[in-house]
């Protein structure tokens, strides 16, 4: 699942760590947008996997995948905490154009997504196709009911940051589940992302222990199906993928200038992830042979 090797100095090992900190920052400004699921993204850049046994078995892992862990964490932490003022300034900019470039970005890893869901099959089960299926239906359901039901506010505080923390821990850990828009339902979102940009201990503190609290308790499990039931689980992901492309894209515009910018974001995000992957790719493909001879 494109585990980078060991790195030793060589100049193709601290590209790897640079593909892996940039794929985290990816990841974490991913998860601050709304709509975008953080798992949806760990999935997109073959990290979902191992970063789901790290968690399920953190002792009997962490030999296996510190090297994966520390420079996505880095990354992470660069792009949920870094650019959270940043990404929340944009957006009142221009809130639909930054969506929009995101989904071009999930739009231009699909492919490999598609390919990696088949995995050693010969050919897709039926029950792959209906799990695809059924979870395609209902996050669609469920994130449609959240964008037009009835909009619901809660006041802002240490709990609720917490509950915060919940919501983007499970983006996270299950692929699909927007953190987002569930955070838009209550009302939190702009209060989160002010304080997270202000490094305010009274957000940043409990939002770290909601998350702290899924991914000590959900990754096992996910884990476990990963490992019993991968294709079916694959398939169900892809469906949650493209259930979540769904709402988040414009069907409104006010202007010709406007439809053409959103569209620009689009194929600008699907070309710049197909050249990333292409670069990704390249960079572990090198890294790894850099490393066979000293594990022969």
């Amino acid at each position: 699942m494109g585990v980078m090797p060991i790195l030793r100095g060589n100049k193709n090992g601290l590209l790897s760590i640079l593909a892996l900190i940039i794929k985290g920052a990816i990841i974490g400004v991913g998860g601050i947008l709304p709509g975008i699921s953080g798992g949806v993204l760990c999935v997109v850049f073959n990290i979902y996997e191992p970063l789901m046994e790290l968690l399920s078995h953190p002792f009997k892992t962490f030999k296996k995948h510190y090297r994966l862990l520390i420079p996505v964490v880095i990354g992470v932490g660069l792009g949920f905490v870094g650019f959270a003022g940043l990404v929340g300034y944009i957006m009142k900019l221009n809130g639909t154009a930054t969506v929009c470039a995101f989904v071009g970005l999930i739009l231009g890893t699909m492919p490999e997504l598609w390919k990696e869901a088949k995995g050693a099959e010969k050919k897709r089960s039926w029950q792959s196709i209906l799990a695809m299926c059924i979870s395609f239906v209902v996050l669609l359901s469920i994130l449609l009911f959240l964008q037009f039901g009835a909009e619901l506010k809660v006041t802002p505080n240490i709990f609720w940051y917490g509950f915060c923390g919940i919501a983007w821990g499970i983006s996270m850990v299950v692929p699909g589940m927007s953190s987002s828009s569930i955070l838009f339902f209550f009302g939190l979102y702009e209060p989160m992302l002010d304080g997270i940009s202000r490094l305010a201990p009274g957000v940043i503190i409990p939002l770290a222990c909601g998350i702290a609290v899924i991914l000590l308790l959900l990754p096992r499990l996910v884990n476990t199906l990963m490992k019993r039931y991968r294709c079916v689980v694959f398939h169900a992901v892809f469906g949650i993928v493209l259930a979540t492309l769904v709402p988040i894209l414009p069907y409104q515009f006010g202007s010709a200038a406007e439809f053409i910018i959103d569209l620009i974001c689009i194929v600008g995000g699907f070309f710049a992830a197909y050249f990333l992957n292409k670069l990704f790719k390249k960079w572990e493909n090198q890294a790894d042979k850099a490393e066979l001879p000293q594990e022969s």
